[in-house]
């Protein structure tokens, strides 16, 4: 009778042992999903900082270089001498393409040498020159490829 008192005994706490363990278990998987909840709200949130740092860096790209566009249009302005016409330009990168008329090939050349006097572009290339006619006069049709000068920051001057 002792024996089979001991075993019961013996099962029991075994038993109350098991039961507490399993609350134990059921209370680190609470807490295990209520973790596992806050790191993807966390992953969530560095993801959304993740984008929203990429904004405020296009935004501060653009408020850099949003002089830029100013410098270039007043750079060409003065460069460009009397007798030469543009009428467009495209930009690639940090490349123009200039296109226009002038009154004769020389025109053209100081056109070219007073873009490569500013400060704001590199030697500009002569793509294509060519004799024409522009409302009834001898003129002269051109493209040219001209580097804008990049500062020590990486912008466009």
């Amino acid at each position: 009778m002792a024996a089979v008192l001991v075993v019961v005994v013996w099962q029991l706490i075994v038993a109350g042992m098991v039961r507490r363990q399993e609350e134990r278990n059921d209370i680190l998987r609470t807490e295990i999903a209520s973790l596992d909840q806050k790191i993807r709200e966390i992953k969530d949130l560095q993801a959304q900082k993740a984008r929203l740092q990429a904004r405020m860096d296009v935004i501060q790209e653009l408020q850099v270089l949003r002089p830029t566009a100013v410098r270039l249009f007043d750079a060409l302005a003065r460069s460009t001498p009397e007798g030469v016409f543009l009428i467009g330009f495209a930009q690639r990168g940090n490349e123009l393409s200039l296109q226009g008329w002038a009154q004769s090939n020389a025109r053209i050349s100081t056109y070219m040498h007073q873009l490569d006097d500013s400060d704001q572009f590199e030697p500009s290339k002569l793509r294509v020159a060519r004799a024409g006619e522009l409302h009834g006069m001898h003129a002269s049709w051109f493209e040219l490829s001209v580097p804008q000068h990049i500062a020590k920051d990486g912008a466009a001057q």
